[in-house]
């Protein structure tokens, strides 16, 4: 009840400080950073800023990077993150495979080519 009351007054002070600030938060990434939008006094969007709750740390998601230096209009869905997750799983699935064939043939090279020098001599 009372860890309720708490998460409340939380919220209301932030979306109290983001109508002083002049600013909206649009989203967050599964850090824990918070992304927001600011306005200014006629309300046209003047920048982009990142929150992040781990202050030490200099990273900032590569796909919010985009929405901050505006080569994206709208920040990414949770949709389109999984997928490009996806497709970067299935990438990396496709280089290991790539890997282990090349070790392979790499490993035969060097038998027929012992093999080529012994019958040469």
């Amino acid at each position: 009840m009372i860890r309720k009351i708490v998460t409340s007054l939380k919220q209301f002070r932030r979306t109290y400080e983001d109508q002083k600030l002049g600013r909206q938060l649009v989203g967050t990434d599964p850090h824990g950073n918070l992304y927001y939008q600011y306005y200014d006094q006629n309300g046209k969007p003047t920048r982009r800023m990142s929150e992040r709750t781990d202050k030490m740390a200099p990273f900032v998601d590569p796909l919010w990077e985009e929405w901050i230096r505006h080569i994206r209009d709208k920040p990414y869905t949770e949709e389109e993150r999984m997928e490009l997750e996806k497709q970067q799983r299935a990438y990396k699935t496709k280089v290991n495979e790539y890997e282990q064939k090349d070790a392979e043939m790499m490993q035969q090279f060097k038998k027929s080519n012992k093999t080529w020098n012994a019958n040469k001599k």
